[in-house]
């Protein structure tokens, strides 16, 4: 699942952005651990696949990536 990632709406952004699974994760898992803002996620600015970091409060939505 090299490809896989959670795609993220971002306040101010036309495109959705990406943020990369943590290694060992399951898609569903890095979801359910990015909503209760579990590990990576329990930070203020979460860092997106392309290495840029946004406040957590700045995305407006998450959704399961194929």
């Amino acid at each position: 699942m090299a490809d896989a990632y959670l795609a993220v709406r971002i306040s101010g952004r036309e495109q959705p952005e990406k943020i990369a699974l943590t290694d060992g994760e399951s898609l569903q898992d890095e979801l359910v651990r990015f909503l209760d803002r579990k590990g990576p996620y329990a930070k203020m600015w979460i860092r997106l696949a392309s290495g840029e970091y946004v406040r957590y409060d700045a995305i407006e939505s998450v959704a399961l990536a194929p």
